[in-house]
């Protein structure tokens, strides 16, 4: 004897329907950790170096505690010191905040171009200060943040072209304008210290 056990479908479907939205939860608990993981890993990175190249490594090379940066001559237009680390923080912030929105689309593989060029003009920031603080080579320097600026650019160009994050490249916008005045002020510290018998300023070009 046979016997038929008809299963209603109305309770099938809202079966499988269950079944579906405990995936999707599962998978929406999975990348919303991979993303805070994301975001923890970029802040932690950006400004994390950031912070301890600007407070501890360029501690003795920049401010009034180094002799050799009291006396070099600078120009009117120069910030005080108490200036530069708000401002940093706040440029790296920024700087994690895109980076970061923009790795949440293209990741490392799918569309690598992006974060390549962020990374690279990032290294190129973290190179700046050893290369005028602390050895001192202001010409060196120049050169080093005239390069980055371009990474920069380029950077920006790059993030404005990811679809769904184009938004990213304002982020940068403040980063690239403290960058050019940071590339001025390079400039005109090497240039009105190209003569200056109190510091040592490294190569001088046509000197």
């Amino acid at each position: 004897m046979t016997v038929l056990i008809q299963v209603n479908p109305l309770t099938q479907s809202r079966t499988v329907a269950s079944e579906e939205m405990g995936k999707l939860r599962s998978i929406s608990r999975k990348e919303m950790l991979i993303n805070v993981a994301g975001l923890a890993g970029f802040l932690l990175l950006i400004m994390g170096v950031g912070g301890i190249i600007g407070g501890v490594v360029m501690a003795d090379d920049f401010g009034d505690d180094s002799p050799w940066y009291r006396n070099l001559r600078k120009p009117c237009f120069n910030p005080p010191n108490e200036v530069f680390a708000p401002v940093w923080s706040i440029l790296y912030f920024l700087m994690a905040i895109a980076g970061f929105s923009v790795w949440t689309k293209t990741g490392f593989t799918k569309r690598p171009a992006p974060l390549i060029f962020f990374f690279i003009q990032l290294v190129l920031n973290w190179i700046w200060p050893f290369l005028f603080g602390t050895a001192k080579q202001l010409f060196a320097a120049f050169v080093e943040i005239v390069v980055l600026w371009v990474f920069i650019v380029i950077t920006i160009f790059f993030f404005n072209s990811v679809k769904g994050r184009r938004w990213s490249h304002i982020l940068l916008l403040p980063y690239l304008a403290w960058v050019t005045f940071a590339t001025v002020l390079n400039w005109s510290i090497y240039n009105l210290n190209k003569d200056n018998p109190e510091v040592d300023i490294g190569y001088i070009v046509g000197g």
